[in-house]
C-alpha cells in the first residue's frame, strides 16, 4: 500500500469522521479523499505522470497535503519550495529537480515571477487560487472540472517509488535534494505509532512549514496513518496558537523551541487550560530545560524530543519521562533503527567516547536527487553517515556534540556557513568571510559573520546587512557582523572557526 492510498483506506474505514480542519472549513475522511482523487485526475490530465516532479510553493493549507496525496497516489513526485528562501536559491532547486510544473500560491506571485525571468524550462506555472500571474491559470478552477472517482493508474506504485524530494543545504553551499520514498514515511509514522502511542483519538495541529520534514512526518502522515485528525494553520501569533489549542482541544502538535517559548511569553498562556494535550513534539533544534519545566510545572504538559535529519526523519526518541533526568539527549534509537557511533576508521565506540552517528534502517532516503558522488561519500557498506558528532552515556542515551560539518541550526533551519560567506564575498568590500552560529536563547544558534575588508574600502554592518537582503534568505542573514584584521589560522592557513565560535560564546 502506497501513502496516497491511506487517505482512500481511511475514507473507506471511517468516511465520515472529520479528517482536517482549516479555518471554517472541515472535510471528513470521505470528502478529502474525493478531493485528493480530483487533484490526481488534474495532475494526470496536465501530462504529470510516474517520475514526473511537481514544484509546490505555498504556505499550510488543506490543498498543499491534497497534492501531497494526489502525487502519492499516482507515483509523481512532489518537491516542496521553502518560501523563505531567496529567488536565486528556488531557482537552483528548480533548475536541479526539473518539475514539470510550479504550482504556487498568489502571495509569492512577486517570487514566481522573478523566477519566470530566469528563464526555467519548466512547462507550467499555475497559481492556486485567487490572482494568476499573467498566462498562468487558476489551479483549483482546473481541478473542479475533475471526478471523483479513484485515478486508475497504468503502472503501479509502490514502497521503494520516491513519494517527495526535500532540499536540504549543501557541505559545500549547494542544497542537495534528499529523495524520500514512500516506504521512508511509512516507518517513520509507525515509529510515532510505537514509541508515542498515536491512535485514532489524536488532533494534531499543524503549524511548522509543510515544506519541512519535521512537519509533514511529525505533524500529519503518523496521525494520517493511525486514523485521527489534523487542523491546518500557520504559526503567526503565539497567542492564536494557544487559543487554537484550547478551542479546538488540540492534544498533540510539533514545532520547534522558538514557538513554544513564544507561547509562554504570550498573555494568553496563564489562563490557558493545556490538560487536554497528551505531549507536545520539539524538533529542529535543542529544546531548553527552562522551557521543558515550564510546560510541565504550569501546565503538566510533557515533551518527547528526538534527533531527526531531512535524509532520515526521526533516529531517536526522548521520552517524557527522561526529559528532566535526561536533559540534553536526544534519547535512543527508535525500534527499526541501527544506530552506531564510530571513530574515523568505523569501529564502534565505547560509552561516552565521541564519534560520528552513522544509522541504517527502513527509514533513510534513497539518495541525493541527481548527485550520485554525494550519496556515494554519505552511504558506506549500507550505512548512512550523518555527519554529526555524538556520544552515548552508559544507560544508552545518545548526546549531539557537534557537528563534522559545521552547519548552523536556527529555529529548524540548516544554514551552511559556506552559502553565507559566499553571499558575503560577493559584496566588493569584503576581501574574506567567516560563518559560525551564536549561540541564542530562542533560536538555539543564529548567524555571525566574521569579516576582512580590502584595503582602504569601508562599509558599515547595516550596509552589509542591507546589501545581503534577497541574496540569500532572511534567516540566513547575520545578526551580527564582527570587523577584524585577520583570522585566526593553523599552519596550512585554514580558519580555525573553533576560536571564533569561542570567542562569541565568551562574550
Amino acid at each position: 500500500m502506497n501513502i496516497g492510498e491511506w487517505i482512500s483506506k481511511r475514507a473507506i474505514i471511517q468516511p465520515n469522521k472529520p479528517f482536517l480542519t482549516e479555518k471554517n472549513k472541515t472535510y471528513s475522511n470521505r470528502q478529502f479523499n474525493e478531493r485528493v482523487n480530483k487533484t490526481a485526475h488534474a495532475l494526470g490530465h496536465l501530462g504529470i505522470t510516474k517520475g514526473e516532479r511537481v514544484a509546490i510553493l505555498m504556505s499550510n493549507c488543506s490543498e498543499f497535503l491534497e497534492i501531497f496525496f494526489a502525487c502519492a497516489k499516482t507515483g509523481a513526485i512532489m518537491v516542496p519550495l521553502n518560501f523563505r528562501l531567496a529567488v536565486p536559491e528556488l531557482v537552483y532547486i528548480l533548475n536541479d529537480s526539473g518539475p514539470s510544473a510550479l504550482i504556487y500560491s498568489s502571495e509569492f506571485a512577486s517570487k514566481v515571477q522573478e523566477i519566470k525571468a530566469a528563464d526555467l524550462s519548466l512547462q507550467r506555472y499555475m497559481c492556486l487560487g485567487g490572482e494568476a500571474l499573467k498566462n498562468d491559470s487558476v489551479f483549483l478552477e482546473y481541478v473542479n472540472g475533475f471526478p471523483e472517482l479513484e485515478p486508475l493508474t497504468e503502472i503501479s506504485v509502490d514502497l521503494n517509488d520516491p513519494l517527495f524530494i526535500m532540499y536540504t543545504s549543501g557541505t559545500i553551499g549547494d542544497p542537495k535534494g534528499a529523495a524520500l520514498t514512500h516506504q521512508n514515511i511509512l516507518f517513520g509514522a509507525i515509529h510515532s505509532l510505537l514509541g508515542y502511542g498515536v491512535n485514532r483519538s489524536y488532533k494534531s495541529l499543524v503549524v511548522a512549514p509543510l515544506f519541512h520534514i519535521g512537519a509533514l512526518a511529525a505533524s500529519v502522515t503518523p496521525i494520517v496513518y493511525a486514523g485521527g485528525s489534523i487542523m491546518i494553520s500557520s504559526f503567526y501569533s503565539a497567542a492564536e496558537v494557544l487559543n487554537i489549542i484550547c478551542k479546538e482541544k488540540i492534544n498533540y502538535m510539533f514545532a520547534v523551541p522558538v514557538m513554544f517559548q513564544m507561547m509562554t511569553e504570550a498573555e494568553e498562556w496563564k489562563d490557558a487550560d493545556l490538560g487536554h494535550v497528551n505531549f507536545f513534539i520539539s524538533g529542529g533544534a535543542p529544546i531548553p530545560l527552562p522551557i521543558i519545566k515550564k510546560y510541565q510545572e504550569e501546565k503538566n504538559v510533557g515533551f518527547v524530543q528526538g534527533y531527526a535529519l531531512t535524509e532520515t526523519g526521526r533516529l531517536t526518541s526522548l521520552d517524557l519521562e527522561d526529559s528532566i533526568s535526561k536533559a540534553g539527549s536526544v534519547g535512543k534509537e527508535v525500534f527499526h533503527v541501527n544506530l552506531r557511533i564510530v571513530d574515523e576508521k568505523g569501529n564502534k565506540l565505547r560509552p561516552n567516547e565521541t564519534g560520528e552517528i552513522i544509522v541504517q534502517g527502513p527509514n533513510v532516503f534513497a539518495g541525493y536527487w541527481r548527485k550520485d558522488t554525494a550519496i556515494a561519500s554519505a552511504m558506506k557498506d549500507g550505512w548512512f553517515h550523518t555527519g554529526d558528532m555524538g556520544r552515548r552515556d552508559e544507560d544508552g542515551f545518545v548526546y549531539i556534540v557537534g557537528r563534522k560539518v559545521q552547519m548552523i541550526i536556527s529555529s529548524g533551519e540548516n544554514i551552511y556557513p559556506v552559502e553565507v560567506e559566499r553571499a558575503l564575498q560577493s559584496l566588493p568590500q569584503i576581501k574574506e568571510a567567516a560563518v559560525v552560529g551564536m549561540p541564542n536563547h530562542k533560536r538555539g544558534e543564529v548567524v555571525g559573520a566574521f569579516v576582512i575588508l580590502h584595503k582602504n574600502l569601508q562599509i558599515t554592518e547595516n550596509d552589509i546587512l542591507t546589501a545581503l537582503q534577497g541574496k540569500i534568505a532572511h534567516y540566513k542573514i547575520p545578526k551580527r557582523i564582527f570587523f577584524v584584521d585577520d583570522f585566526p589560522r593553523n599552519q596550512a592557513g585554514k580558519v580555525l572557526k573553533r576560536i571564533l565560535k569561542k570567542q562569541l560564546e565568551d562574550n
